[in-house]
């Protein structure tokens, strides 16, 4: 008798694991960035990753959780998919959602590091590596990470309502202004390029990587 429940026990969690895999979806999506000087991009909840790739190709991988409801139910992923649209040279990425609050969305975006990005989400984490372009973060409520060449920045701006600042490694004259539960840090450099992350609840970390 018990190793039949044992059995029983077994099943229904292979079970429960098969119905989140199926609920679960990834979404990839290649583009040719050759026209494109600028990627925006609008995600509510999740995170957003951003890595250099040689090439002109912008490489989208786009992992998709939904959260159940209050009554144990799922949002219906059957029909997402990436909504782009062309706007001259500014490219404009989300995935089209019903409920997108209530599903996690993972994005890795692999592009070319001259591409200028402005990054706008809700709730999650947002991490840049090796851009040399224009970068501007809005995020509601989590980290940002932002690991680039700070010498090609004219000027470097964070500012966190409620957490922690801070730039790191990088020549030029920095600033840093904490007050009460407010932090801001700026670095200005000899560069040409514009960084600017902003952070409602949360922390802002810039990173030096020469």
């Amino acid at each position: 008798m018990r190793q039949l429940s044992l059995i029983s026990a077994l099943v229904i969690a292979l079970s429960a694991t098969s119905v989140m895999a199926d609920d679960a979806k990834v979404l990839e999506k290649t583009i040719d960035a050759k026209s494109f000087s600028k990627l925006v991009l609008d995600v509510p909840v999740g995170e957003i990753n951003v890595k250099v790739s040689k090439g002109t190709d912008i490489n989208l991988v786009v992992a998709l959780e939904p959260d159940d409801d209050w009554l144990g139910r799922s949002s219906d992923l059957s029909d997402a998919e990436i909504s782009i649209r062309d706007d001259g040279s500014t490219l404009k990425l989300k995935v089209d959602l019903e409920d997108d609050d209530d599903v996690e969305q993972t994005w890795t975006v692999t592009m070319p590091a001259d591409i200028a990005v402005s990054l706008n989400l809700g709730v999650g984490s947002i991490e840049i590596d090796d851009l040399t372009s224009d970068i501007n973060v809005d995020l509601g409520v989590g980290e940002i990470d932002i690991d680039v060449d700070t010498s090609l920045f004219d000027s470097i701006k964070l500012d966190a309502g409620v957490g922690d600042t801070s730039i790191k490694g990088g020549k030029g004259r920095y600033e840093r202004d904490q007050v009460l539960v407010t932090s801001s840090s700026q670095l200005h450099g000899q560069g040409k390029k514009e960084l600017e992350a902003n952070v409602g609840v949360g922390d802002i970390e810039v990173r030096d990587n020469q």
